[in-house]
């Protein structure tokens, strides 16, 4: 479990709602990470949180879902999914997906905290990138990432398999 204190923000300095841990996801947090998972949007159909719980008590070797915790009360999450390129010599890369930082606590560093413990795992793995996709319309979202310091790779196209 990583402690992430952000006492040095200019923001909110010694306050205790600038501390909180990063931790791997466990299956006891399948409600609490549903219900977040459900702002990132209104059209998106409730998540199954007894599959959610399997999943996470029981994770692959090449996918890691990580929170954000303050006092029991999840404040952000995202995924980690491992690849091994076969047209490159099995080298590897990471996939940072489901990113979401409750509203109630954006603008804390709970968004930095989880992407930089995400590009530590992207290390441990051997990978040499860390893409993510993002929708057009999420403007705040792609200025955060920028200053994280991810650009623009490349074009990402999905084909609907509904």
């Amino acid at each position: 479990m990583t402690q992430d204190s952000h006492s040095s923000h200019p923001l909110i300095p010694d306050s205790p709602l600038a501390t909180f841990d990063v931790r791997s996801a466990e299956g006891s947090d399948a409600v609490a990470l549903a219900a977040l998972l459900q702002q990132l949007g209104n059209d998106e159909p409730p998540l199954d949180t007894l599959r959610l719980a399997r999943c996470l008590e029981q994770p692959g070797t090449q996918t890691l879902t990580l929170v954000a915790e303050r006092d029991g009360t999840l404040l952000g999450t995202c995924s980690l999914h491992l690849i091994e390129h076969i047209a490159h010599n099995f080298a590897r890369s990471a996939v940072l997906e489901d990113m979401v930082v409750d509203s109630r606590a954006r603008g804390q560093g709970v968004g930095q905290a989880l992407i930089r413990r995400a590009v530590e795992q992207a290390r441990e793995w051997g990978c040499y990138k860390l893409a993510l996709s993002s929708h057009l319309q999420r403007e705040a979202a792609h200025r955060f990432y920028a200053a994280m310091g991810f650009s623009a790779h490349g074009v990402s196209l999905s084909l609907s398999l509904d």
